[in-house]
C-alpha cells in the first residue's frame, strides 16, 4: 500500500498493515469461553501461564476472566510456601464440574448482574 505525503509529495510504502481483530475475539465472554473449554481438556491442576499460551490470551487476562466470571466454576490451590519465599502470588485452577454447561456461567453472570 503506498501513501503520499501531503508536505513533501514523496510516496512511503507500508510494509505490513496491522490486522483487525473481529469484534466477538474482543468480547470478554468469548475470552471466558476459551479458558472454559481449555479447563475442561484438563485433569490435574493447571497454572494461570499455561492456560493463557493455550488460549493465547495474557496471563493478566486469564486470572481476571477467572477472577470475574469463572470463580463459581473452579477450584483454585495457591501454594503458600511460594507466595512466603518469593512474594510472588501463583496459582493453580481446575474446574469442579467436568460437565458444566456454558448456559449456566450466562445464567450466573446474568443473577449476579441483577442482584
Amino acid at each position: 500500500m503506498k501513501v503520499v505525503c501531503p508536505h513533501c509529495a514523496k510516496e512511503f510504502e507500508l510494509k505490513s498493515v496491522r490486522k483487525q481483530r473481529q469484534p466477538s475475539e474482543r468480547d470478554p465472554m468469548h475470552k471466558v469461553f476459551k479458558v472454559l473449554a481449555y479447563l475442561k481438556t484438563q485433569e490435574a491442576w493447571v497454572w494461570i501461564r499455561k492456560i493463557a499460551k493455550n488460549t493465547s490470551l495474557k496471563p493478566y487476562a486469564v486470572s481476571y476472566l477467572i477472577d470475574k466470571y469463572l470463580q463459581n466454576f473452579v477450584e483454585m490451590l495457591e501454594p503458600e510456601a511460594v507466595y512466603e519465599s518469593t512474594g510472588i502470588r501463583m496459582r493453580m485452577f481446575r474446574l469442579k464440574n467436568k460437565d458444566i454447561d456454558p448456559k449456566l456461567i450466562v445464567e450466573d453472570l446474568i443473577k449476579r448482574n441483577n442482584s
